[in-house]
């Protein structure tokens, strides 16, 4: 009896296993940051979780890559020389680029006001540096696995 309790117990944790890789793996994410520490990390967390994971290091390719394919969550830092956060995201807004999934991220002090003006291109959330795989793993069930819709204006947050 406890046997077959525990069998079915690993028949069902396996099968969720084998549901969430097929998830992830069907996920795919654009990456935008300048620091080779940063991206790296990323890379690490999308390559054990099977996820697909474009690595740009700099604002102008970034925004090359969001214009030239469709990803499920771009990942953008802000503060990148040469060719911004903002400046990609000023861009977008100018082409009217609307309804990305773009998550940015920052070491800076930024405020929720600081991208109220691009909630309609796609920013969704803001995560302090250093980045948690806490946080990333809440980003991609938050807006990848769930496929929430969200209405950016009500529920731009800080994390």
């Amino acid at each position: 009896m406890i046997y077959s309790i525990i069998s079915l117990t690993i028949k069902i944790e396996i099968n969720i296993y084998k549901q969430l890789l097929s998830t992830y793996s069907a996920l795919n994410i654009l990456a935008i940051d300048d620091h080779s520490d940063t991206m790296e990390a990323l890379s690490d967390y999308c390559n054990t979780r099977g996820i697909c994971c474009k690595v740009v290091k700099d604002g102008q390719h970034g925004l090359f890559e969001i214009q030239k394919r469709e990803y499920d969550l771009i990942l953008l830092d802000i503060s990148m020389p040469e060719y911004s956060g903002f400046d990609i995201l000023s861009q977008l807004k100018k082409q009217g680029v609307r309804d990305k999934t773009i998550v940015v991220f920052t070491a800076s002090n930024l405020k929720i006001d600081d991208f109220k003006e691009y909630t309609e291109v796609g920013v969704r959330d803001i995560l302090k540096k250093p980045i948690g795989v806490d946080s990333l793993d809440n980003i991609v069930k938050t807006y990848l696995i769930n496929n929430k819709q969200v209405n950016p204006k009500d529920n731009l947050s800080v994390r």
